[in-house]
């Protein structure tokens, strides 16, 4: 049997739409995530009644104590640590039975468009990112949702990052703060190159003058004002770095970010290939809350929504494959 465009129809312009996917999603996947929902509201049940129960103990704790004597700070904050604790221990099962969901959905979603999915990430390494310095610096990290494939004749490997520094002040407390949070790409568009071409969010003219010190090659300075005013562009070799960033294509990045938000895109022609950094407000491809039905259409709908970045990546950012420098 034939299978359905996973594009719908050709008006789609190849993207992923639900027109193709939801025969698929019927025939395929329903049964998975409805055998997964039978088991959701008795979680969720017992989820609310534990902490219920948790909340209901520590504020007969705290009053018993008030009627005593005068409760400490101290104690309150025992308290709710305690409460706390316990929620995160009655949640736990609604989370396994959320990535479950998750990991059915991205997978078979992933497979029926040609496409690899893993949940732990596998052979990535964060280290030449950090080096062109399209991540910040971190000392602890959270790796998820590697997808791999082909679109259009594009060779492409994404994952999504949560990087974390850690710090301590003066009392020796540890402050963890989230300096990145979206998704990492490697895009293989067949173009060869042996430079390394840098293109960095605009920290402003006083923010530009700190920021080159450390940047690999040279600032190369570009004729459009438009690209000039989002971007600082730093490469090894003047003469590609310009070749490649002709003016169709400082456009379609322009049209890139916009797409993304102001600020949230930095990128790299790098050994052969075409690194993003895509900072995101939260996280991608989670479909929905544990607390919703598993099967809602919508949550596919969320997930497609969030894969067609892929699609708008590689459209916006197209090299001419049979080009060659």
């Amino acid at each position: 049997m034939t299978q359905p465009s996973p594009w719908g129809s050709k008006a789609a312009v190849d993207y992923p739409t639900m027109e193709g996917f939801r025969s698929f999603y019927e025939r395929d996947l329903k049964a998975e995530l409805a055998a997964l929902e039978q088991e959701r509201p008795a979680k969720v049940r017992s989820f609310y009644l534990t902490v219920g129960a948790a909340v209901s103990v520590g504020l007969t704790i705290v009053f018993i104590v008030m009627t005593m004597t005068s409760i400490e700070p101290e104690v309150l904050g025992l308290v709710a640590m305690v409460v706390m604790g316990i929620g995160y221990l009655a949640y736990r099962p609604l989370a396994r039975l959320q990535e479950n969901a998750k990991v059915r959905t991205m997978t078979s979603l992933c497979r029926f468009l040609g496409l690899n999915y893993h949940l732990r990430p596998r052979g990535v390494s964060l280290g030449r990112l950090g080096e062109l310095d399209l991540i910040p610096s971190y000392n602890e990290k959270k790796l998820e949702d590697q997808i791999e494939g082909d679109v259009k004749g594009v060779d492409f490997g994404l994952f999504e990052a949560k990087l974390i520094r850690k710090t301590r002040d003066h009392k020796g407390r540890t402050r963890r703060t989230t300096v990145f949070r979206g998704l990492l790409c490697e895009f293989d568009f067949h173009k060869t190159f042996v430079g390394t071409t840098i293109i960095t969010r605009d920290h402003t003219k006083f923010g530009n003058f700190f920021a080159k010190f450390g940047k690999l090659g040279e600032r190369i300075k570009l004729e459009d004002p438009t690209f000039e005013k989002l971007f600082e562009v730093y490469g090894t070799d003047q003469v590609e770095s310009r070749y490649l960033l002709t003016p169709g294509f400082m456009e379609r990045i322009c049209s890139l970010s916009a797409a993304v938000g102001a600020g949230n895109l930095q990128m790299a022609f790098d050994r052969g290939r075409l690194l993003l950094a895509i900072k995101k407000g939260d996280d991608s491809f989670e479909g929905g809350s544990a607390f919703s039905n598993l099967t809602d259409i919508t949550r596919i709908e969320k997930t497609i929504r969030e894969l067609t970045l892929i699609y708008d990546v590689v459209d916006k950012l197209r090299l001419e494959l049979e080009t060659k420098i």
